[in-house]
């Protein structure tokens, strides 16, 4: 399957202390392994995953020099893309069922989170 215009996506991008990365890596392998566990990446059955994909970045204190020194903090984004409604829907009530790592999620936004694009239509996609 190929994500098109349309389909619906979630990103979230934060910004975290380097001294609370260890938090945030405990986050990211609990939610890899609840992906891994309850989502497709074929067939019909939802939710059908498209894209999951985790960036992480020492943050620059310039992001267009590198050699600018880094800020002691550590970017994430979490890029996640489904064929629709129906596929982020499941998906957002398969995680709240999780409440330990959702409760971890909520606690992680409130903090560091920066952007929140969520359940938002692909406006652009080459494929």
């Amino acid at each position: 399957m190929k994500i098109k215009t349309g389909c619906i996506g979630f990103h979230v991008a934060f910004v975290v202390p380097n001294n609370d990365t260890a938090r945030m890596e405990s986050f990211l392998e609990t939610h890899e392994k609840f992906m891994r566990e309850t989502h497709h990446i074929d067939g019909d059955v939802e939710p059908i995953i498209l894209c999951y994909a985790v960036l992480k970045s020492p943050e620059l204190n310039n992001p267009l020099d590198p050699e600018s020194g880094e800020t002691g903090n550590t970017l994430y984004g979490i890029t996640e893309i489904y064929n629709g409604p129906e596929g982020a829907g499941a998906h957002m009530n398969l995680g709240q069922q999780r409440e330990s790592m959702f409760s971890e999620l909520v606690a992680l936004t409130n903090e560091y989170c920066v952007c929140g694009i969520l359940g938002a239509p692909i406006i652009r996609a080459m494929g």
